[in-house]
């Protein structure tokens, strides 16, 4: 857990590591100095920029700001979205020497994910887990999804945000002492410290098949879209991925749940890699998606396909020629994981539906450029995503698939993620095996109402990206 400021930087690290961008760079003699800093980064961003038309004229901008209020003047309300009364763009800047801790291996973490809650009932603060990372700090002191965190270091957890993102800070190995109750409504019943350390974050946290009386369900919980832990060159984590996927053909899956509850993007090529294992057979070959960009490129519009040779690469994969695919969505739900959504859509041979809530609605790319001997790492919206029918307009996000609205947040228990009695799972296991929509067991619910709980903050904002990383073989250049 992190604090705001090292939250937007760690996501900026995330998009630098993933992506460069080569080619011409004018090196102007004194790179140290404001100005020529800024004028740099004017230069990238009416090159590269997709709304570079609507930047303001060159006599109008002042080159004297500091390069991140400089480089915002430069943007497009077009770029990003209208929320808590401002604007939030997607396009980022971030000094390179700032950028220094990621969960990708250098940074320390708890190891556990959390939504921030006022429960106005019982007037008081606490932390739900959401999920816990195997062999972290939380996992190892017995931290489980559903626990709530209502003291740190013997302090109840108060309203401040800024308070308590500074106590769960990890930019030292820090140790805490938490208070823990197994539901919102039941005092601690016992306490634990953890210190945080370095924990590999895999985003395949749960993959496993689950027998019916009518066949077999594949489930994966697939969390970010990283290749491994070291960057782009890295397939640590597409072969684990792989090898998923290669034992859900052995198992003969015949239904499968792609959950992206709390998946907020990353890399391209992942989502290309994951949508070619999900497609119907009869697709492989054919687009998966394309990106499209100013037109200052000689070819403005690049097509990714869904490409056979991406699942043999390192672990061999497997693809399951699916004729039915459901994936769990939420508003924390973005990016690549909706570039999924899109460019499987056109393949009518699987019937694809949505269980849970509305996504974000993100369907731009984004590229980082950066380049000796300047200081500063440009992460600028380059690329409007689009599916095999060129349909891109679903900056409104993706709604659930009529009869599947399904809210996790009004129950009264939280079982783990993958096992049956899961709600969104419990429900989409009712469907497969008996047609309907229902619970098919008892389980404790909750309303709105009842409970007061109002949301403050989800500590997966840290991981969220300002559009799907394009990499440097994505992206094309004048």
């Amino acid at each position: 857990m992190i604090n705001r400021i090292s939250s937007l930087l760690y996501t900026l690290f995330v998009f630098a590591l993933f992506t460069r961008c080569s080619g011409e760079t004018t090196i102007i003699d004194n790179p140290d100095t404001q100005d020529d800093v800024n004028h740099w980064i004017e230069q990238k961003m009416r090159d590269q920029y997709l709304w570079y038309d609507e930047m303001p004229e060159r006599e109008t901008l002042n080159f004297s700001l500091e390069p991140e209020q400089f480089f915002y003047s430069l943007l497009s309300k077009k770029d990003g979205k209208d929320r808590d009364g401002g604007h939030q763009y997607y396009s980022t800047i971030n000094q390179k020497d700032a950028a220094s801790k990621s969960y990708l291996g250098d940074g320390y973490s708890f190891g556990f994910e959390f939504q921030y809650y006022k429960v106005t009932a019982l007037n008081k603060y606490g932390l739900m887990v959401l999920y816990v990372l195997p062999a972290s700090p939380a996992s190892e002191a017995g931290l489980k999804r559903g626990d709530w965190i209502y003291t740190i270091n013997d302090k109840p957890v108060t309203g401040n945000l800024a308070e308590l993102t500074a106590l769960l800070d990890t930019s030292t190995p820090k140790t805490l002492k938490i208070g823990i109750a197994e539901r919102f409504d039941w005092a601690i019943s016992r306490t634990a410290s953890i210190t945080a350390r370095t924990v590999t974050d895999n985003p395949v946290l749960v993959n496993k098949t689950i027998s019916l009386d009518n066949g077999k369900v594949g489930y994966l919980l697939y969390n970010h879209f990283t290749s491994g832990p070291k960057g782009v060159e890295d397939e640590t984590f597409n072969n684990t991925l792989r090898g998923a996927f290669a034992q859900f053909k052995a198992d003969n899956v015949s239904d499968f749940v792609l959950d992206l509850r709390f998946n907020g993007g990353g890399l391209v090529s992942c989502a290309q890699l994951l949508a070619t294992m999900l497609a119907p057979q009869s697709a492989l070959g054919d687009v998966f998606c394309h990106l499209t960009y100013n037109n200052k490129n000689k070819d403005n519009k690049k097509t990714l396909y869904l490409d056979p040779a991406r699942i043999k690469e390192g672990v061999p994969g497997a693809n399951l020629n699916l004729s039915r695919l459901f994936i769990i969505t939420s508003e924390r739900t973005a990016s690549a994981s909706e570039m999924i959504i899109n460019g499987l859509s056109p393949y009518k041979e699987m019937e694809l539906i949505l269980v849970g809530d509305s996504t974000e609605g993100k369907n731009v790319a984004s590229v980082t450029i950066d380049a000796d001997p300047y200081d500063w790492e440009l992460h600028p919206i380059v690329s409007y995503l689009s599916n095999k029918n060129d349909f891109s307009n679903y900056a409104g996000g993706f709604f659930p698939t009529p009869g599947f609205v399904c809210d996790d947040s009004k129950q009264g228990d939280y079982y783990p993620l993958g096992e049956r009695e899961e709600y969104i799972l419990m429900h989409i296991l009712n469907y497969i095996a008996y047609g309907n929509f229902a619970k098919s067991r008892s389980q404790t619910l909750r309303s709105a109402g009842e409970t007061n709980l109002i949301p403050l903050y989800n500590s997966l904002e840290r991981k969220k990206t300002n559009g799907a990383a394009i990499l440097p073989a994505d992206f094309y250049r004048p």
